[in-house]
């Protein structure tokens, strides 16, 4: 009897060892804030000639994660150095272990990565129409456009600046601009030639989509796309009689 208790405790012990066996939440020895799904970041140690280093990402449940789920994709630059694009937001974990490669000692440190939703908008600033004469020189030299830009409702920090805007005119070829933390850019001089009879009414300025520094993509509404610059015909030059 006394046996067959002594298998049984042995045999409890080992279910309650193996059957807690998982990858644990590291120690975290920093935190990143500030990352948005979508985005790309550079991961960096120290090249220390003679070391190797093994790379591990970790969900917050203490999962080990291979990459095959879509929360993450990751680049090897090199063995020192990673890119890994956050796909999902949640709370993750970059373990770094670094190994002497003659003795086989180890250290490790472990970074929090708090990944956000992509609650970016954008929309142009001011309405959806702007009225110039036809003969504003303005409209030669090139017109700037305001955007409003926002993430979970506030300013996007200076971290995601700066960005790279799409557009078009008039449903004309994509166009690229560089916007930052003022959302100013402008688009192409258009020339008119008669601004007593001009040959259009009006030009459609269009958002195609918006990329921050970290490579998140984001686009406007339907609603909130276009910007329909009007263009109104000056008279003709009054003679004065006399």
């Amino acid at each position: 009897m006394k046996k067959l208790q002594k298998l049984l405790l042995l045999a409890i012990f080992s279910i309650g060892i193996f059957g807690t066996a998982k990858a644990q939440v590291p120690t975290v020895d920093a935190t990143q804030n500030g990352v948005v799904a979508g985005g790309k970041y550079t991961y960096t140690v120290p090249n220390t000639a003679g070391q190797s280093w093994t790379w591990t990402i970790i969900d917050n449940t203490g999962a080990i994660l291979d990459g095959t789920g879509g929360e993450y994709a990751m680049v090897d630059v090199e063995d020192y150095e990673k890119e890994i694009t956050w796909n999902t937001n949640g709370t993750f974990y970059v373990l770094v272990e670094t190994t002497i490669d003659l003795t086989g000692c180890t250290n490790q440190y472990a970074i929090q990565v708090n990944v956000a939703s992509n609650d970016y908008t954008v929309a142009f600033n001011a309405g959806t129409t702007k009225v110039y004469c036809a003969d504003d020189a303005n409209i030669a030299s090139g017109l700037e456009m305001t955007l409003d830009i926002t993430l979970a409702g506030g300013a996007p920090a200076a971290a995601y600046y700066d960005m790279e805007v799409q557009f078009q005119v008039d449903g004309g070829a994509t166009q690229t601009a560089t916007i930052g933390a003022d959302h100013k850019f402008n688009i192409p001089g258009i020339t008119i030639a008669d601004p007593v009879a001009p040959a259009m009414a009006n030009i459609t300025v269009t958002i195609v989509k918006v990329t921050d520094k970290n490579g998140v993509e984001f686009t406007p509404l339907a609603a909130d796309q276009d910007l329909v610059i009007a263009i109104n015909p000056i008279p003709a030059k009054p003679t004065i009689s006399f």
